[in-house]
């Protein structure tokens, strides 16, 4: 169909196509028709005689390299476009053209940049070009996992060139029905210019506001930049640069200006929805290093088939398979592998909850596991190498973005051996409760600046961003049957609504309602000015609001002072530490907190706890796997109190845990004996059970 002659031109320069591109594009047309006809050497001749006749014309150049491509003449088409790069290195079909044949190339990210040049560089009066262009950047920024670029192309597509296709799919993605976490799918604006800006500032901040409303986004994202030199301390300047760097798809500088604008804001629930939007902008293809979340594969080429099938129907057997789907026609098998270290109790009967191991998909001669947690994979990848032996090769790891419902990943369990509803229900709700409240609260997390949740929400700065960490997760809840809220999170970590102050301004440390107080409170006590009883009893708070990593904080400065002769008991609180120590895998400290809380035991409390401490003792050396210094301490322990049945128990257990059957079923059976004596019927039922998983697991 013949071009109006007083449109713009399509080669984007601006001009009126008459005026521009016309003379050269009847036989630009006519090239195109013949290889659309299959006469292919008679269309390139005719591009050929163009660049003769007009060799300083970049459109000519740029057509042919269209044409060439399309012939799958691909190194000549590259180098007829870079002919008209040389000669205008702005001309705007050039880039577009040069993003296609990298997009045509899986080279996502290279044609991105592409399309944005040529966006950038389009006449805005090219709208049906200028609406493809932005439908591409969509395109690209959706593989890429960055849904507010992808939203912000779509809308400028929409508005160049409104149509019920592309409605539709912005509808989708980010209306009602959207899978999205909110965050994620809101509308988002720029916020006007303050009254407060000097009339220079103004005025550079209305045009960044007309520059991204045009789609001008680069221009306008720097602009805001001006902004923010000329008016560092304006909260709402580097607000709306994070939002411009997030339409541009540029997460990582979008994050530190959000994380400026975070800082600036006074308004705590202002800045945790920015924030919710910085955890956004984490999941997105090269953020990984800037993410709490990230997908980490192992990628198997499947050497013999019938090998690997094989193997499939093994775990199938195992009942290690979840949810498989096959889809024959496709060669697609999908599902999941459950994890054999990550059993739950399901309650009566033979129900089991397993978590999850990883996900799996078989297509096209690969099998790729892949999820969040590291060791749970690796479980999985060292199973499969052991089973599958040789009909898979060696795996390729891989790492990138995860999936906004990764948050939940190490939350989840399945059902196995029941199908009673309500049963399922529960305990699915209990494991995420358990997870987000027992050991997300406790996780150092990149987006509170390494510090754990339970520690952010005493430290003004983080706990607006904890707020908006918080938020953002129940988004991505919201969608899922866990039947969880995260209203007990929140009373944990002391952001359940306003609190009174636990102390006013005339009191002095003795006045301290330290019972009042939740997490936050507890946390931004000055221990300097506390005595050892407001310490303890701040410890003890402190354990019963679950915040692990505060009760370590006073325990640490409790034992860390001078004994006093009213308190030589100091057994609670070197146990907690010791405890803590184990569960963080750092079994060092754990030693060195027996040595260190025996000792003092010796020195202030004449070797009372020695027992205690010596019954701790051989737990941890059976932690570290050192069989024969654990033993040692059990025999003595047992010969300095023969009668207490509890070290002959504890002792069987901890063989049992170190595979030390023969060792366990001797303490377990001199256990019995003395339950026996003793006439201590319950005992006697424990240490049968000993004997008995000692003799199961000497075989």
């Amino acid at each position: 169909m013949a071009l109006d002659p007083y449109s713009s031109c399509p080669c984007g320069s601006g001009k009126k196509f008459k005026w521009c591109c016309q003379p050269i594009h009847v036989q630009i047309g006519k090239a195109f028709q013949q290889d659309a006809e299959g006469q292919h050497e008679s269309a390139l001749r005719i591009m050929d005689e163009l660049t003769s006749q007009h060799p300083a014309n970049p459109e000519v150049w740029g057509r042919r390299a269209q044409l060439l491509y399309e012939n799958d003449r691909v190194d000549e088409a590259e180098g007829s476009l870079e002919k008209a790069l040389e000669i205008n290195p702005k001309y705007p079909f050039g880039h577009l053209l040069r993003g296609l044949f990298r997009k045509y190339e899986g080279e996502l990210a290279g044609a991105l940049l592409m399309f944005r040049k040529a966006a950038e560089l389009y006449d805005p009066d090219v709208k049906d070009t200028l609406a493809q262009v932005y439908s591409l950047i969509g395109e690209c920024e959706m593989h890429l996992r960055r849904p507010l670029a992808v939203h912000a192309a779509f809308q400028m597509a929409y508005r160049l060139h409104p149509n019920d296709e592309l409605r539709d799919a912005i509808d989708k993605t980010f209306g009602k029905e959207s899978a999205l976490p909110a965050s994620a799918s809101r509308n988002y604006a720029l916020i006007p210019t303050p009254a407060s800006a000097a009339a220079g500032v103004q005025s550079s901040w209305q045009q960044a506001v007309a520059q991204a409303t045009s789609g001008k986004l680069a221009a306008a994202a720097k602009a805001f930049e001006q902004v923010t030199h000329d008016m560092p301390a304006e909260r709402t300047a580097w607000y709306n640069l994070g939002l411009t760097r997030a339409w541009l798809g540029e997460n990582a500088p979008a994050l530190e200006a959000l994380d400026r604008y975070v800082a600036l804001e006074a308004d705590e629930i202002a800045a945790a929805a920015a924030w919710a939007l910085a955890e956004v902008l984490r999941f997105g293809q090269g953020m990984e290093d800037h993410a709490d979340y990230v997908e980490h594969s192992a990628v198997f080429q499947i050497r013999d088939p019938d090998g690997f099938f094989r193997f499939l129907d093994t775990w199938q057997k195992e009942g290690l398979l979840y949810g498989v789907q096959a889809d024959e026609q496709g060669g697609l098998l999908t599902g999941i592998v459950l994890d054999r270290g990550g059993l739950i109790a399901g309650g009566p009967g033979m129900a089991q909850f397993p978590k999850l191991g990883a996900y799996f998909v078989a297509v096209a001669g690969m099998l790729r596991f892949w999820g969040v947690s590291t060791a749970s994979l690796d479980r999985v990848r060292q199973d499969a190498q052991l089973q599958a032996g040789a009909s898979l090769s060696e795996p390729q790891a891989k790492r990138g973005p995860a999936s906004f419902h990764d948050v939940l990943a190490e939350a989840l369990v399945f059902p196995v051996g029941t199908t009673d509803k309500a049963l399922i229900q529960q305990k699915i709700r209990e494991q995420v409760e358990f997870y987000f409240e027992e050991k997300w609260s406790q996780r150092p997390l990149h987006s509170l600046d390494h510090m754990a949740p339970t520690n952010a929400a005493s430290q003004s700065p983080l706990r607006k961003k904890l707020r908006g960490v918080v938020q953002f997760l129940e988004e991505c809840v919201a969608r899922t049957e866990t039947g969880y809220n995260f209203d007990g999170l929140r009373k944990k970590l002391g952001l359940a609504g306003e609190t009174a102050p636990a102390v006013s301004s005339t009191d002095g440390p003795a006045k301290l309602n330290i019972e009042a107080m939740g997490a936050a409170e507890l946390g931004a006590l000055e221990l300097g000015s506390l005595s050892d009883e407001q310490i303890d009893q701040a410890y003890r708070m402190a354990q019963k609001l679950d915040a692990h990593d505060l009760a370590s904080r006073f325990a640490k400065t409790l034992v860390a002072r001078p004994a006093r002769p009213e308190h030589p008991d100091r057994f609670a609180w070197y146990t907690f530490l010791i405890q803590r120590a184990l569960v963080e895998g750092d079994t060092d400290a754990a030693l060195q907190y027996v040595d260190e809380g025996e000792k003092s035991d010796c020195e202030q409390n004449q070797g009372r706890r020695r027992n205690d401490y010596e019954l701790r003792r051989g737990q941890v050396l059976s932690k570290r796997r050192e069989v024969d210094s654990a033993r040692d301490v059990f025999e003595r322990l047992i010969e300095r109190a023969p009668s207490e049945l509890r070290y002959r128990g504890t002792a069987a257990e901890s063989m049992l845990s170190m595979k030390q059957a023969s060792v366990a079923l001797r303490f377990a059976e001199q256990g019995l004996a003395k339950a026996r004596e003793q006439n201590d019927r319950d005992s006697e039922r424990y240490f049968l059970e000993l004997v008995a998983a000692a003799r199961k697991q000497a075989g």
